[in-house]
């Protein structure tokens, strides 16, 4: 009987070892997969407002540089009058000063007073859309820098449908820019159509691009967070690793058990079977004796 009972208790200690060590897995993997959550979470916040600030700061490169066209490589294809060229000139030099550049100098051509700003809307219209469009955009972009900077104060830090506000501000901005970035070639493509000449486009038009990207970086990671979407990754993970962690031994469900100690007990009586043979008693010889 000694060696049934070390099988018994052999396997019941497998048994309660195997379910302390699922015990200890699954507890183990909550506290991490709730950690790596929000990790995940606040990085792709401090992201998207680090990325929104650095965009806000392009965006007012944009507004103070004058580097928007380049008058000086302008080519004309045909010939105009004196007066007809400086027109000319001081279209494209209003044009390459930005959209929201405003000279208060005395050395500023003459089209910066009222008049000639109205003729500036009636000669350009599409210029003027994108005046206002990109006028917008700096104000929202200011709005959207300051909201996703909010989480950093420890008050402000659980606020309702954060996420979803970031998402509506972050793609009205990308729109906004977009369509300033779209109709500022366009005018110039049609002034320059019209006049017959060639401006080259500056470098000022082209930072606008970077910070088109930003934003909608900005937007994605909002709308991540938003979506929950790092809590499903991770869950998935943990589950894959656990799984995979997992041995074959812990695989077996605990109804299983009591079978396999019902066959280790079986196996002993099995091996005592063929002892009884041995103890049939022989039948008596025949007396050889006179």
């Amino acid at each position: 009987m000694e060696p049934d009972l070390n099988e018994e208790e052999s396997e019941r200690i497998r048994t309660s070892r195997n379910r302390r060590s699922l015990e200890h897995r699954r507890n183990s993997l909550l506290p991490f997969q709730w950690k790596a959550t929000n990790n995940s979470r606040w990085m792709a916040q401090v992201v998207a407002s680090e990325f929104s600030l650095v965009a806000f700061l392009l965006l007012l490169v944009m507004v103070f540089s004058k580097k928007w066209l380049y008058p000086s490589k302008s080519r004309f294809h045909q010939r105009y009058p004196q007066n007809v060229t400086k027109r000319v000139y001081t279209s494209i030099h209003s044009m390459s000063t930005g959209l929201l550049y405003i000279c208060v100098s005395k050395s500023c051509p003459s089209s910066d007073n009222g008049e000639d700003n109205f003729k500036m809307w009636t000669i350009h219209p599409v210029f003027g859309v994108a005046k206002i469009s990109f006028t917008l955009a700096i104000g929202l972009g200011f709005v959207l820098t300051t909201w996703l900077h909010l989480p950093y104060l420890p008050c402000l830090q659980r606020m309702p449908f954060f996420g979803l506000i970031g998402i509506i501000l972050s793609f009205c901005e990308v729109t906004l820019i977009f369509l300033t970035l779209l109709l500022f070639p366009v005018n110039l493509w049609i002034y320059e159509l019209r006049k017959n000449i060639s401006v080259p486009i500056g470098w000022s038009y082209f930072i606008g691009w970077l910070v088109l990207i930003l934003y909608f970086t900005c937007g994605i990671l909002c709308y991540l967070n938003h979506k929950n979407y790092w809590s499903l990754i991770m869950s998935s993970t943990t589950i894959n690793t656990a799984c995979s962690s997992l041995g074959p031994e812990s695989l077996v469900s605990p109804s299983q058990t009591p079978s396999s100690q019902e066959n280790s007990q079986e196996s002993p009586k099995d091996d005592q079977k063929p002892s009884s043979p041995d103890k049939v008693v022989s039948p008596p010889q025949p007396d050889t004796t006179g």
